[in-house]
């Protein structure tokens, strides 16, 4: 089968590659695994010249059913995903809203108010307006 010139973004990246498409999908990803060291299962691969598939690169597509002549060489395609893995927290995260009522009586809340649907605004400009010291210095000292 014919080898159609692909150039794949990637990032900031640009990579030239040859696509065979008798090697289907899996020949594809492992190409662009070799140059990138993104692994397969983390791929996701769109089309950007006009005429191929419609949205991510399922891995049951059928790249040798494409019609691949009508497009003008360089085939386009954008790739994402991370050669480096996540790394787990040190410490993992426990929101006051998934405690048990015990250790929730024990926290001291942060400040702010409870979010009534669209009051987080209001709290985030109460959250800016606490750290400004004469404001606050003020309000403490009000006597009504």
């Amino acid at each position: 089968m014919t080898a159609y010139k692909t150039l794949v973004k990637w990032g900031k990246e640009s990579i030239e590659i040859e696509m065979d498409p008798s090697q289907g999908v899996d020949g594809l990803k492992q190409t662009l695994q070799a140059r990138t060291g993104v692994p397969k299962d983390r791929m996701k691969i769109m089309p950007k010249s006009k005429g191929l598939w419609k949205g991510v690169l399922k891995d049951t597509q059928d790249l040798s059913a494409l019609n691949l002549t009508g497009i003008s060489p360089p085939i386009q395609m954008l790739m994402m995903g991370s050669a480096t893995l996540p790394v787990e927290p040190v410490k993992k995260t426990v929101f006051l809203e998934d405690l048990p009522p015990e250790e929730a009586a024990k926290m001291v809340e942060p400040s702010g108010l409870v979010n009534l649907g669209n009051t987080c605004y209001l709290n985030s400009v109460t959250q800016c307006l606490r750290v400004i010291p004469q404001l606050r210095d003020g309000l403490k000292s009000y006597t009504p």
